[in-house]
């Protein structure tokens, strides 16, 4: 029996339902259509400009279909169909608003650089966008670097490069016979050479005296840590292996802070020494040669050397001892070619290793920030390519060498000079031109960031931007016409002395010759007698 009740309990609230829905159904028609007009009347009356309305509009000049319909009347037209529901008195007003999209300011939208450091002059922190706007300005600039200079003043490859701490157009650039030359790059006839031994005289690293830029210091493969006067006056040697055969300096650093020089040889040996050539500290801290040496700009205690033996290792000069002194060692898969601070905050450290990774670690604890992947593979006839930083923002500039082994390699590679951003690992940009298609083994920028110098092979190449490429060549022009007018007479002259004599010339020699003997003869004939 109570299953029967339930059944017909239910078919009453179905049918009572079925007619609710109906009258609900016309309800909501009409209530939409009533909807639709007054949004079209409104959309009439809203000023495209200001957003606002036309004018004031009455309600007693209001249309009387337009007319909210009331209560009675809705339901007349619903009719009661047996259902004795009525519309409730609060039934809701409709009104058409006209709708505001969200609007972003331009400064919020832009990726100017003024623009994020007006918000964060007031205050809005996006340190994230920032260092975005400044990289990608950064770029910029150097995308627009084109090839302004190339000189070849070596008969042997350039092994290595400084620039000048102070003067932004002087360069030192060291090659593998020994040869260390003093490029101005504004100007032609103020350069200056100063003579190495050739064969066995490699320039490995070189360095600007921090008291007297006129003398650099210089370690090359002749065994010697040499102090080199420009003007070749006063040079001097402050360490010498006395067996370049066998031992030879690899790489030399100075610290200006606490009057200290450090050398790495091919052994392993790392050698503290003061400004006049005393001896601080010799011990042998890595198991192969020392590729790079460098102490911190941020830190004068901190010293980083980097080997072959595959391993980058910090050292606090003021406590070195032995081998189980260092601080941190950071281990690679393969030999190390060099491990650069950064020249922005000295916080973050560049290595380049002999296979296809350039790794970048981050202070104070030096961990391992970001791997990227490049093609410069070690080849023993050419430099080591190593990786450099940028003054004024964190990317990397790195020689490019193609490997059919790479991932990503296809025939027509360019052999161009790559810049890599540390903080995403992409390649932002490169350099390369048709006259100079070389392989690019070192690079570095000046410290004013706006010219880049590179050796490829026994050429120097110097980039500047566009701008500055054609007011530099109107300035060198004319120096270098004289220069090879004056170089023209010079060969001239030369090749006149070296002109074969005449037959007269040959007839007056030969008399002046018999004359003298003749003579000679009368003397000795004179004094037998």
């Amino acid at each position: 029996m109570p299953e029967k009740v339930t059944k017909k309990r239910k078919t009453k609230i179905e049918n009572e339902e079925k007619k609710e829905t109906y009258s609900k159904r016309l309800r909501k028609r009409m209530m939409k259509t009533k909807e639709e007009e007054s949004s079209e009347e409104d959309a009439k009356n809203i000023n495209p400009l200001t957003g606002g309305y036309h004018g004031n509009v009455d309600n007693d000049k209001i249309d009387p279909i337009d007319k909210p319909l009331e209560i009675n009347m809705i339901n007349d037209r619903i009719g009661s169909h047996g259902d004795k529901e009525t519309v409730e008195p609060t039934l809701p007003q409709f009104k058409c608003e006209p709708k505001i999209h969200g609007f972003t300011p331009l400064a919020y939208r832009s990726q100017n650089l003024v623009h994020f450091l007006q918000q964060y002059t007031s205050g809005q922190k996006r340190t994230v966008k920032l260092k975005q706007s400044l990289s990608s300005t950064v770029v910029n600039m150097i995308s627009d670097l084109q090839l302004c200079r190339n000189a070849s003043p070596f008969d042997r490859r350039v092994t290595t490069m400084e620039w000048h701490p102070t003067n932004p157009n002087i360069l030192a650039v060291g090659s593998k016979g020994g040869d260390i030359m003093l490029w101005d790059t504004a100007n032609v006839n103020n350069d200056k050479m100063i003579q190495g031994i050739g064969a066995g005289g490699i320039m490995n690293a070189i360095k600007f005296w921090p008291s007297d830029n006129n003398f650099i210091l210089s370690a090359a493969v002749d065994g010697t840590v040499r102090l080199n006067d420009v003007d070749g006056r006063n040079s001097r040697i402050l360490a010498d292996t006395m067996n370049p055969h066998d031992f030879w300096y690899c790489s030399v650093d100075v610290n200006d802070k606490r009057k200290m020089v450090v050398a790495g040889d091919n052994v392993g040996n790392t050698q503290l020494m003061t400004y006049e050539g005393k001896q601080i500290f010799n011990c042998r801290l890595h198991k192969q040669k020392v590729t790079h040496a460098e102490f911190s700009p941020r830190e004068e205690w901190l010293l980083c050397t980097s080997s072959t033996d595959q391993t980058v290792q910090f050292w606090d000069v003021r406590m070195m001892k032995d081998r189980k002194s260092s601080l941190y060692i950071l281990k690679h898969e393969k030999g190390i070619n060099s491990a650069y601070f950064s020249g922005t905050d000295g916080c973050r450290l560049l290595t380049t290793d002999q296979g296809n990774q350039v790794r970048v670690y981050r202070a104070p604890d030096w961990v391992l920030e970001r791997k990227i992947s490049h093609p410069h593979r070690f080849f023993q006839h050419i430099t080591p390519i190593k990786a450099t930083w940028h003054p004024l923002q964190d990317l990397a500039v790195i020689g490019r060498y193609p490997d059919p082994k790479f991932p990503g390699y296809h025939d027509g590679e360019l052999r161009s000079i790559d810049i890599l951003d540390v903080e995403t690992g992409d390649l932002v940009t490169s350099l390369s031109d048709p006259s100079s298609s070389g392989l690019v083994c070192v690079n570095k920028f000046n410290r004013r960031g706006d010219a880049l110098a590179s050796g490829m092979g026994v050429h120097i190449l110097l980039w500047t931007r566009k701008e500055e490429v054609a007011e530099r060549q109107k300035s060198l022009l004319p120096a270098m016409k004289s220069y090879l007018d004056n170089s023209s007479h010079s060969n001239q002259s030369s090749r006149r002395s070296r002109q074969p004599k005449s037959k007269e010339t040959k007839t007056k020699e030969k008399t002046n010759t018999k004359t003298d003997k003749e003579k000679l003869k009368l003397k000795m004939k004179n004094s037998k007698k």
